[in-house]
C-alpha cells in the first residue's frame, strides 16, 4: 500500500490525508459562510441589549423627573389655595416634601438633576406648615426659579425619552438592513457552496457507478483507486450543524426581544402602580388636611363634624355615612353628623336608640375597636331598613378618649365586600380628628362659660372700686378741706399748738386718696378703660414743674438733683398727665431711697428705629437694688425689698402704674441698678403718640398769665350734692373777696345761674337728680347762660369730655385751693381784650374791627405774616384771627414761624378764611389753631362768640383746649 494509512468506508477505503483535507475544506467552506451572519447576529444582540439599558434608563429617569414635576405642581396649587387661609397648610407642605424626594432619587441617577435637587432641598428647607402667606410671598423668586427649573429638566428628560425610542426604532431598522444584507450575502456564499458541493458530490457519486460497474464487471483493483475525493456525509453533517445554529441563534434574538418588551412592560406597570399609589396618598393626605384645617379654624361643631363625615365617605369611596356621639347619661349613641343619608333616614336615626351593643355601632364601643358588616343582607345587626335604602356593607369605627367611648363613625355603602385595612386605618384617623373637635367645642364651651364668669367679676370688681372710690374719697376730701381751714384758722389765730397735728391729719388724708387713686388707676388699667387724654406740650417747663414740685423731699433728704435738659428740646404730643406722673414717680423715689447724695435727671431727645424718642433718665446715688430685687420691681403690691417698707413707706404701686402709662403710649420704663452703688430709672416714650380715637384741630394752650387786678364782689356758683365741700369752698372762696352761693341738686343750680348769672360756676359731676354732665350741657345750650364759665371740681377724672361740652377748666378732687382761687379771679376779672386781625383783604380787616371795637376789643391789623410777625415781637395779643391765603408769607408759613417763638406758640389762633381745606391742609393746621372758619359760612356775631368762648381759656395758663369744629 505504499505505507499510506487507509479509512475503510461503506464504498471502498480513502486514504487518511485525503479525509483531514476534505474535512478541512468543508469547514473552511463553512466558516466562510457562517462567520459573516454569526457576526452580525452578535453585533445586533449586542446592540438590542445596549439599546434595551439605554431606553431602560431614559423611562426611569424621565418618570422620576415627572413626579417631580407632579408633586411640585401639586404644592403651587395648594399653596395658592392657602393665601385665604393666612398660612402654607400641611397639604403644600407634603407635596413639597414628596417632589423633593423624587428629585433626590433623581439626583442618584443623573447628575444633571443636582441643581433641581438642591433647589427643591434648600426650599423646603425653608418652608414650614404654619409659614404665614407674607413670608411665603416673599419666596416667590426663588420658587419660580425652581419651577422653571423643573420644568426645564421634565422637558429634557422628555425630549431625552423620545429622541432614545426614537434612536432605537432607526437603530433596528438599520439593523434588519445589515442583516438582510448579511443574510444576502450568506445566501450567495451558500449558492456558491452548495454548487461547490454539488459538484464536489456528483463527482464522487458518478466515479461510485463508475466504480460499481467496474467492481460488477470484476475490475476491483481499477475501482480500489477510484475512491470519492471528498466525503459527502461530512458536508451534509456540517449543513444540519450550520441550520441549528442558525435556528438557535434566531430564537435566542426572540427571546431576548421577548424579554425587553416584558421589562420595559414592567417597568411602566411599575410606574403606573407608583403613581396610582402617589395619587392615592395625595387624596389622603387632601381628605385629612382639609379635616384637620377645618377642626383647628372652626369652633361651630356641627360644621366642623359635617367636615369630617363628608371626607371621610369620599375617602372610602362610599354612598352615605353618620357620625354619633355618645349621651353618657342616657347611655345611647345620638346622630350629630349626616352625609348621603336622605331626610327620611335622618329621622329614622333620630327617633331610634342605639346603645351599647346594638348594631355595629354599639358593638365598635363594646370592642373599643372598627367593626365590619361585608353583606348587610345576610347580617341581623343592621336595620332592614338600611337593606331597603340600597346598603350593603358598613363599617364602624368608635371614638375613643382614653379608651373611653365618646361616639362612633359609621360609613356605609351600595357594594357589599370587606372595607380595605388602608381605608378603615384612615376613618380611625378621622375617628380621632373628630373627638379632636368635640373635645374642642366642649373645651370652648367651658372656657366660654368661664369667660363670662370672669367678665361678670370684673365688671362687679370695676362696679366695686368705682363705688368704693366715690364713698371713700367724697368723705376723705370732706376731712382734707376741713383740715386746711382748720389749719388756715389755727395759722391765722396763731394756735402753734395746732398746726403740727392738723398736718399729720392732712399728711395722711393725701397719703390715703394717693392710694385710693392709685388703686383706682390700676383697676382702669386692667379693664382697659383708662383713657390718654393727647395733646403737645413743651418738655422743659415739664420737667421743671416736676423738680420744683420734688425740692421738698430732696431738701428733707439732703439730696442734690442735677438736671440736664436742653432749653431747645422742644415738644412732644403725648398725655401730659401721664408723663408728668410717670417722671415724678421716679424722681420722688430716687430721693426717697438716696439720703445726702445726688439725683441726675437727663431728658434728651433720640432717634430710634427711624423714630424720635424722648428719653427721661433718673439716677441716684441711694441704696441700689440686687438682680432678684429688679425682677420683683414691676410687681402690683410688691417693693423690690420688702424690708425696706417700714423704713421707707409705699405701697408698691407707684412703678407698675407708671410702667402701665408708658407702655400704653408705646414706651417703657427700664432700670440698671447695683446694690449699693444706685439705680437708673429710664423712660421712653415716642415724641408722637398717635391718639386711640384721634381728634383734629385740638390743642393744649398754654397762654401768658395776664396781670390782673381781681374784683371784689365777684359772684361763684358753687353746685356740688355735698354740704360738706359747698361750705368748705364757700368759706375759703369768700376770704379772698367772692360772694358765693351754693346748689346741692342740679336742677337749683340750673335756676340760681338764671336768677343770678353768676361770673363763674363751679359743678360736681356725681349728683343725685341731674348729674353734671347735664347740667353742663343745659348751661351751654342755653343762650342766655353759655358765656359763664364753668369749672368742674369733681372726683371722676373723664377731661375730654367736660372740655368736649364746653368746659373752662377741669379739676379732680381734693381741689387745688390755689389754683382754682386764680382761676376764678382771672375768670370774673375785666381784662383788656386784644386781638390782631391778619388779612390781605383790607375791607375785611376793617368791618371786623368796626365790630370788635363796639366789644371793647383792642384791635390791631396786618396785611400778611411779615407784618404779623413783626407786630407781635412789639405786642402780644391774646388772640389772632388769621386769614390762610396772603402774598409774600401766608398764614400756614405764618404759623410755623410763630410757633417756633416759646413766648408766642401758646397764643390762640382763629383761622377766617375762604379756602376750601384739603385733607392735606387739615393735617398742616392740626395742632396749630383753636378754630377754623369760613368767611361765607358765617356771619360777625358767631365770630364774636367764638372769642368770646375761646377768651377765658386763653387766661389761665396750663389748662386744656376745647374741641374744635372745621366748619364746611
Amino acid at each position: 500500500m505504499g505505507g499510506q494509512a487507509f479509512v475503510r468506508r461503506p464504498g471502498g477505503t480513502v486514504p487518511m490525508i485525503k479525509v483531514k483535507q476534505l474535512k478541512l475544506r468543508i469547514f473552511a467552506q463553512f466558516v466562510i459562510i457562517i462567520a459573516p451572519i454569526t457576526l452580525v447576529l452578535f453585533y445586533q444582540a449586542v446592540s438590542d441589549l445596549r439599546r434595551t439599558a439605554a431606553v431602560e434608563s431614559v423611562v426611569v429617569r424621565h418618570g422620576l423627573s415627572r413626579a417631580t414635576k407632579d408633586g411640585f405642581e401639586s404644592f403651587m396649587t395648594h399653596a395658592a389655595d392657602a393665601v385665604d387661609m393666612g398660612s402654607l397648610g400641611q397639604r403644600a407642605y407634603d407635596a413639597l416634601r414628596q417632589s423633593a424626594a423624587a428629585a433626590a432619587a433623581l439626583r442618584h441617577k443623573d447628575d444633571g438633576a443636582s441643581a433641581v435637587a438642591a433647589g427643591l432641598e434648600a426650599l423646603a428647607g425653608q418652608i414650614s406648615v404654619a409659614m404665614p402667606v407674607d413670608r411665603l410671598l416673599a419666596l416667590q423668586p426663588q420658587i419660580r426659579q425652581t419651577r422653571e427649573a423643573i420644568r426645564t429638566l421634565e422637558e429634557g428628560y422628555e425630549k431625552a425619552s423620545s429622541e432614545a425610542i426614537s434612536q432605537a426604532i432607526d437603530s433596528a431598522r438599520r439593523q434588519s438592513k445589515v442583516v438582510a444584507g448579511a443574510t444576502l450575502f450568506t445566501l450567495l456564499i451558500a449558492a456558491w457552496f452548495i454548487y461547490s458541493m454539488i459538484t464536489g458530490v456528483t463527482e464522487p457519486l458518478n466515479a461510485a457507478v463508475d466504480l460499481a460497474r467496474r467492481i460488477a464487471a470484476g475490475e476491483i483493483a481499477a475501482a480500489a483507486e477510484q475512491l470519492p475525493k471528498r466525503d459527502l456525509g461530512n458536508l451534509l453533517a456540517s449543513l444540519r450543524m450550520m441550520s441549528e445554529k442558525l435556528r438557535r441563534s434566531q430564537l435566542e434574538i426572540e427571546e431576548d426581544q421577548r424579554r425587553l418588551e416584558q421589562r420595559v412592560a414592567e417597568r411602566t406597570a411599575e410606574v403606573e402602580a407608583r403613581t396610582r399609589e402617589l395619587m392615592r396618598s395625595v387624596t389622603e393626605l387632601q381628605v385629612l388636611n382639609e379635616v384637620g384645617q377645618a377642626v383647628s379654624s372652626s369652633l361651630d361643631l356641627e360644621t366642623v363634624l359635617a367636615t369630617v363625615i363628608a371626607r371621610a365617605v369620599r375617602l372610602a369611596d362610599a354612598d352615605s355615612g353618620t357620625l354619633y356621639q355618645f349621651d353618657e347619661a342616657d347611655g345611647v349613641f345620638d346622630p350629630r353628623a349626616n352625609f348621603g343619608v336622605s331626610d327620611e333616614m335622618i329621622e329614622t336615626l333620630r327617633g331610634s336608640r342605639i346603645g351599647l351593643g346594638d348594631g355595629p355601632v354599639g358593638m365598635c364601643a363594646v370592642n373599643r375597636a372598627p367593626v365590619q358588616v361585608t353583606d348587610v343582607e345576610l347580617s341581623q345587626r343592621v336595620s332592614v331598613l338600611w337593606v331597603h335604602d340600597g346598603i350593603r356593607a358598613v363599617v364602624a369605627v368608635p371614638l375613643l378618649r382614653d379608651e373611653h367611648v365618646t361616639g362612633a363613625l359609621v360609613i356605609r355603602r351600595k357594594v357589599s365586600g370587606e372595607f380595605a385595612p388602608s381605608i378603615v386605618k384612615l376613618l380611625q384617623t378621622l375617628a380621632s380628628q373628630s373627638l379632636l373637635a368635640i373635645e374642642n367645642a366642649r373645651l370652648f364651651k367651658e372656657s366660654q362659660a368661664k369667660s363670662e364668669q370672669l367678665a361678670e367679676a370684673s365688671k362687679l370688681k370695676s362696679q366695686f372700686l368705682a363705688n368704693m372710690s366715690h364713698e371713700l374719697r367724697t368723705p376723705l376730701n370732706a376731712i382734707i378741706g376741713l383740715a386746711e381751714m382748720l389749719h388756715e384758722d389755727a395759722r391765722d389765730l396763731k394756735r402753734t399748738e395746732e398746726l403740727e397735728p392738723l398736718e399729720r391729719v392732712l399728711r395722711a388724708a393725701h397719703h390715703l386718696l394717693e392710694l385710693i387713686n392709685d388703686i383706682l388707676d390700676l383697676s382702669k388699667i386692667e379693664a382697659g378703660r383708662m383713657d390718654m387724654h393727647v395733646e403737645t406740650f413743651a418738655i422743659a417747663p415739664l420737667v421743671d414743674d416736676v423738680i420744683a414740685t420734688i425740692g421738698s423731699l430732696a431738701a428733707k433728704n439732703a439730696n442734690q438733683i442735677i438736671l440736664h435738659c436742653p432749653q431747645g428740646i422742644g415738644e412732644m404730643h403725648a398725655d401730659q398727665t401721664r408723663i408728668r406722673q410717670a417722671l415724678l414717680n421716679l424722681v420722688s423715689n430716687a430721693n426717697k431711697f438716696t439720703e445726702h447724695g445726688n439725683v441726675t435727671v437727663d431728658v434728651a431727645r433720640v432717634m430710634s428705629k427711624g423714630s424720635e424718642e424722648i428719653t427721661m433718665a433718673v439716677s441716684d446715688t441711694g441704696i441700689g437694688m440686687s438682680s432678684e430685687q429688679m425682677g420683683r420691681l414691676f410687681q402690683e403690691f410688691v417693693q423690690a425689698d420688702p424690708s425696706t417698707t417700714r423704713k421707707y413707706g409705699g405701697t408698691g404701686l407707684g412703678l407698675a402704674i407708671s410702667r402701665r402709662f408708658c407702655q400704653m403710649m408705646g414706651g417703657e420704663i427700664t432700670v440698671e441698678s447695683k446694690l449699693g452703688k444706685g439705680s437708673t430709672f429710664t423712660i421712653r416714650v415716642p415724641a408722637r403718640i398717635e391718639a386711640v380715637q384721634p381728634t383734629p384741630m385740638i390743642r393744649r394752650v398754654r397762654p401768658k398769665q395776664l396781670a390782673v387786678n381781681p374784683v371784689k364782689g365777684s359772684l361763684i356758683l358753687v353746685i356740688d350734692d355735698d354740704q360738706t365741700v359747698c361750705e368748705v369752698m364757700a368759706r375759703y372762696l369768700e376770704r379772698e373777696g367772692f360772694v358765693v352761693r351754693t346748689a346741692t341738686r342740679g336742677r337749683e343750680g340750673l335756676e340760681l345761674a338764671h336768677e343770678l348769672h353768676p361770673a363763674a360756676i363751679t359743678l360736681d359731676i356725681n349728683m343725685p337728680d341731674l348729674d353734671g354732665w347735664t347740667v353742663l350741657a343745659a348751661i351751654k345750650g342755653d343762650p342766655q347762660l353759655a358765656d359763664i364759665p364753668v369749672v368742674l371740681v369733681t372726683i371722676e377724672d373723664n377731661r375730654s369730655r367736660g372740655y368736649s361740652l364746653g368746659a373752662t377748666e377741669y379739676m379732680t378732687k381734693p381741689i387745688d385751693r390755689e389754683r382754682l382761687i386764680r382761676l376764678l379771679h382771672n375768670i370774673s376779672s375785666p381784662i383788656a381784650r386784644k386781638v390782631l386781625l391778619v388779612d390781605d383783604d383790607e375791607i375785611m380787616r376793617e368791618s371786623v374791627r368796626r365790630v370788635l371795637e363796639q366789644e371793647k376789643w383792642q384791635v390791631a391789623g396786618a396785611s400778611n405774616g411779615r407784618f404779623a410777625l413783626e407786630h407781635l415781637a412789639e405786642s402780644s395779643p391774646d388772640v389772632i384771627v388769621l386769614d390762610l391765603v396772603m402774598p409774600e408769607m401766608d398764614g400756614f408759613e405764618f404759623l410755623v414761624a410763630m410757633r417756633q417763638r416759646p413766648d408766642w406758640r401758646d397764643i390762640p389762633v382763629l383761622v377766617l378764611t375762604a379756602k376750601d381745606l384739603s385733607v392735606e391742609d387739615q393735617k398742616r393746621l392740626n395742632g396749630y389753631v383753636e378754630q377754623v372758619m369760613r368767611k361765607n359760612a358765617s356771619d360777625v356775631g358767631e365770630l364774636l362768640r367764638e372769642l368770646g368762648r375761646m377768651l377765658p381759656r386763653s387766661i389761665e395758663r396750663g389748662q386744656h383746649a376745647k374741641v374744635k369744629e372745621i366748619l364746611a
